[in-house]
């Protein structure tokens, strides 16, 4: 399963037409269509005060509290807010959560703010808290009109959808895009070491596993991978063919642990182990920035991360040491399956004081020109559209201290879709776009099981909980076995306390949903 990760890879940014005539954007991109007016002015109609959006001299307030820890901006200010502002007359006052339990304190209490930003979509899909989508888009803004799958994959048990989350796009939108390629797990490697050794060919994982120990053998003093501890494995399970979370087998879902590629994976984690070319202490690691600098301080060869990984290490090391991706899948068993159904959702609550302005703002930026102009930054300023269909920074998109200091990218977040995001980390000859060519081919897509998530507190959530945690605590013995019949022994121990946690009972419940799911899904993609 494909994961969009957010934290240490939110890789770049632009965007899009603050002048100019706007015309009627009808966007694949971004799901929906929406009529725009004359240069500078919103969607929609005047807001209750009299202003003009684009000339309005009092904007409306609205308090937004993003649910996001991480989060860099703390107001909103600056160039990119206030073109945001000047084409909706819209000013959120913005608050970001100081630990993960501030939102869940919030609607105990009763007092949600006007706007919620969150990936908590089980929480806030609620019509106690909330309002539809469904209800106040044909109320306050009946041009827009969003992809039949997108409003499918968010809706909830009492047929409304409260969000059009981030980072999802249809089969069809990634198909239809040949510059916007899927986040997918990747390895990076010193090519000035891969020099050293002659530049071997990398088709399989014994030509990799000769490649760690040529390393070994050369370089005693550097280990020959490292692993990012929040992609410790990710990378190896898709050349098996492993998925996360539930998996499709013959029409019938099962939990990923009862798979026989994940097997092999750990299984070859473990050969890793034995074989030396990764420690015993990077099982132990927490924190991904530790193993980015073992990386930049001459300590490893390979490094497990995203598709990114290569050009990342290039633009945060200052090129000190040239890294290269290894751009193509290992084998033929190598399969991606993405069930994702997006991340972050922009949520307007029901305690919102002016729903009108609240839509007016989100039209905005699920345009085209909205979305791009909090990611990407000005158009022409910060970057420009390539003719082939991809947009050309003008600034290093890959260093986030700078696309933080110039303060794009994250207000383009809550509202891009997946392709939108992928455009943005699209660079002609780059090593993120190399790998991104390769994987789309391995890549099928089924958001039908991503939309199968047992409910807080649930027994289905119980059971998920403490069979993930066991499998978090309990592979490393798979991992630093001693031997391949140790290390097969501890998987089979994992599978049987699983099936004591109730895994059969969970794999019930999924596939009570999956059925209808599946044939909506189905129907909607054949249309």
């Amino acid at each position: 399963m494909v994961k969009r990760y957010r934290k240490s890879a939110l890789l770049a940014v632009a965007l899009l037409l603050i002048g100019g005539t706007l015309a009627c954007s009808s966007s694949e991109s971004n799901g929906g269509t929406s009529s725009v007016a004359e240069e500078g002015t919103s969607p929609s109609a005047n807001n209750s005060e009299g202003n003009v959006p684009g000339q309005c001299s009092n904007p409306v307030e609205l308090d937004m509290f993003v649910d996001a820890t991480w989060y860099p901006f703390q107001d909103w200010s600056g160039e990119i807010p206030e073109a945001i502002t000047k084409a909706t007359c819209v000013k959120p006052k913005v608050t970001v959560a100081t630990d993960d339990k501030q939102l869940a304190l919030m609607v105990a209490s009763g007092s949600l703010p006007d706007l919620v930003v969150s990936f908590n979509f089980k929480l806030m899909s609620d019509s106690k808290l909330s309002l539809p989508y469904n209800e106040i888009f044909p109320q306050y803004a009946p041009n827009v009109k969003f992809d039949p799958v997108k409003e499918f994959v968010n809706t909830v048990s009492d047929g409304n959808y409260y969000a059009i989350r981030n980072d999802f796009s249809t089969e069809a939108e990634w198909k239809a895009d040949p510059y916007a390629h899927m986040m997918t797990a990747g390895l990076a490697m010193r090519k000035d070491i891969l020099d050293e050794i002659g530049n071997p060919p990398i088709h399989s994982l014994d030509d990799l596993n000769s490649v760690f120990l040529q390393v070994k053998q050369k370089h005693p003093e550097m280990t020959p991978l490292i692993l990012n501890p929040n992609w410790l494995r990710p990378y190896f399970d898709t050349q098996f063919g492993a998925q996360g979370g539930f998996v499709d087998e013959g029409g019938k879902l099962v939990y990923y642990l009862k798979q026989d590629a994940l097997r092999k994976s750990a299984l070859y984690m473990n050969s890793l182990y034995r074989n030396g070319f990764v420690s015993s202490e990077n099982f132990a690691y927490k924190n991904e920035s530790e193993t980015e600098q073992m990386m930049l301080a001459n300590k490893g060869f390979a490094y497990t991360w995203t598709y990114a990984a290569a050009d990342r290490l290039n633009a945060d090391g200052k090129g000190k040491y040239p890294f290269v991706q290894l751009a193509e899948p290992l084998g033929p068993e190598a399969k991606i399956v993405s069930t994702g159904t997006g991340g972050l959702g922009v949520y307007v609550t029901k305690n919102n004081k002016d729903v009108e302005a609240s839509v007016r703002l989100l039209e905005y930026m699920f345009t085209e020109e909205g979305w791009r102009l909090g990611e990407w930054g000005i158009e022409n300023q910060d970057w420009t559209w390539n003719d082939k269909g991809y947009p050309e920074f003008k600034y290093d998109n890959n260093d986030l201290e700078s696309i933080k200091n110039k303060g794009v990218y994250w207000w383009g977040v809550p509202w891009e879709s997946g392709v939108g995001m992928a455009l943005t980390s699209y660079k002609e000859g780059s090593e993120t776009t190399r790998q991104g060519e390769e994987y789309d081919k391995i890549i099928s897509f089924n958001p039908a099981i991503g939309m199968i998530a047992p409910d807080t507190d649930s027994p289905e959530q119980i059971i998920k909980t403490n069979i993930d945690n066991m499998i978090k605590t309990e592979i490393t013995k798979v991992y630093l076995a001693k031997d391949e019949n140790e290390a097969n022994q501890a998987f089979d121990d994992l599978l049987m306390k699983a099936d004591k946690m109730g895994i059969d009972k969970l794999e019930s419940w999924a596939n009570a949903q999956y059925g209808p799911y599946k044939e909506k899904y189905d129907s909607l993609t054949k249309k």
